[in-house]
């Protein structure tokens, strides 16, 4: 009887035991199959900036009339060191000074920005109320002149930019040739102060090359990117105006306009030279806004993209989605890292996976490298100094993940002012061959 018993017992542990077994293998399928999806993803982006290489052309959009007119908008915090920069690159351009109007608008100001900006010819435009972001301050000045028959078309600007000359001029050309939404090449204008400030310009360098500008080549749409942009105020007043809710503005408002069925055009001539953070500490924030926004977008955004891409056939929603897909791939991968820690394959079909998934994340990782190559060797510096150039991007790189696992733990609600004190005039950027024309296509 005690026998018996005790082969009972022994039968339904080994029994335990295999189903254990069983389920880890079904596991380690699984964990492999999500690696390779979170790779194919990646590959997915170097295919498109591939493609667009490969097709790329001599900018098509021909030189037109100055006709179009311009209100520029400029939110600002705390910006009387930078400020006047930017007012005289925007009154420099070479442009019809009657078509364009300057407006600054400051908000939670505790400096001089609004006298030093008056005092250099610029309107002032107050918003009211409590101001949490950048959206905030657009929101209120498309309300009062959407419907303006001064303009035609809105530009956006940082206050710490200074402008290329023929940045205004080139908008036109774009309207008239029928973008309601272009961005322009979004260029850094301190570089080479910092590892924080050089890595920022290379991320800038490879978005506007690889996948701005692949996606202008490829019919598809660029990404607006917070500065240097223009949008007509039909389209606004067609879209009701602007209604971001999320702290990235500039990432939400990209998703309005494929939804309302227009694509983000890319315009590389009109250059915006931008601020760079100098610390890591600037950078961590920053940063930690924008992951915050690239998770709210995905989760106000994702699924209407995706029914559009269906309803409609379109892929330019299709891929504005898969770019909206990054967060949640983002926790897929995670999952599978940490799952991969604790359970590993027992059988060769799962190291196959496990092998498949490490050539994709080494051939995207080559890509990089070589994106970070072409764009350091493109801006006509030498690749002296380009280790650091190419380590400091790695780290930012790196950084970003663990930037998104806090911001799954705890998002980011305030907008928090970055200090921009570089104060460099556009006859400085031109002196110091800051002028990328490489970027003209």
């Amino acid at each position: 009887m005690y026998l018996i018993l005790d082969l009972l017992g022994k039968t339904k542990i080994r029994g335990r035991i295999h189903v254990m077994f069983s389920a880890l293998a079904v596991f380690g399928h699984v964990i492999g199959w999500l690696g390779i999806l979170t790779s194919l993803y990646g590959a997915y982006f170097v295919i498109l900036a591939v493609w667009g290489e490969v097709r790329k052309r001599k900018a098509s959009i021909k030189a037109r009339p100055s006709v179009t007119r311009f209100a520029l908008v400029v939110p600002a915090r705390n910006e009387e060191a930078v400020i006047g920069n930017l007012i005289n690159s925007l009154q420099q351009q070479n442009y019809p000074a009657d078509l364009y109007t300057i407006y600054i608008a400051p908000n939670n100001c505790t400096d001089n920005t609004h006298v030093i900006a008056a005092a250099q010819g610029a309107e002032i435009f107050n918003p009211f109320g409590e101001i949490r972001t950048k959206g905030d301050v657009l929101s209120q000045f498309v309300k009062k002149y959407m419907y303006d028959k001064r303009y035609d078309a809105i530009c956006v600007f940082d206050a710490d930019n200074v402008v290329h000359s023929d940045f205004l001029q080139k908008m036109n050309n774009a309207r008239l040739a029928g973008a309601h939404i272009a961005q322009g090449f979004k260029d850094s204008k301190n570089p080479l102060d910092s590892a924080v400030a050089l890595s920022y310009s290379i991320y800038y360098w490879i978005i506007g090359r690889f996948y701005n500008a692949s996606r202008e080549v490829l019919n598809l749409s660029g990404f607006v990117m917070g500065t240097g942009y223009m949008v007509t105020t039909a389209f606004l007043e067609k879209i009701g105006g602007w209604n971001t809710k999320t702290i990235s503005e500039d990432y939400e408002f990209t998703a309005q306009c494929v939804l309302a069925g227009e694509r983000v055009h890319y315009v590389s001539g009109a250059i915006v030279y931008d601020e760079q953070p100098l610390t890591f500490g600037q950078s961590w924030k920053q940063r930690r806004r924008w992951s915050t926004g690239a998770f709210e977008c995905s989760r106000y955004y994702l699924k209407d993209l995706l029914k559009q891409s269906v309803r409609r056939k379109c892929r330019v929603c299709f891929d504005v989605a898969v770019t909206y897909m990054g967060p949640i791939l983002f926790i897929i991968s995670l999952i599978a890292a940490m799952s991969q820690a604790v359970v590993r394959g027992s059988n060769m079909h799962v190291y196959s996976l496990q092998l498949l998934s490490a050539v994709l994340l080494a051939g995207i990782l080559l890509f990089i490298l070589l994106a970070v190559c072409i764009e350091y060797k493109s801006t006509r510096r030498t690749l002296r100094g380009f280790g650091i150039g190419a380590s400091s991007f790695g780290l930012l790189l790196l950084s970003w993940t663990v930037i998104n696992i806090v911001t799954i733990v705890k998002k980011k609600r305030k907008w928090e002012v970055i200090a921009h004190t570089r104060a460099i005039t556009i006859r400085d950027e031109v002196h110091h061959s800051l002028r990328r024309t490489v970027h003209e296509r």
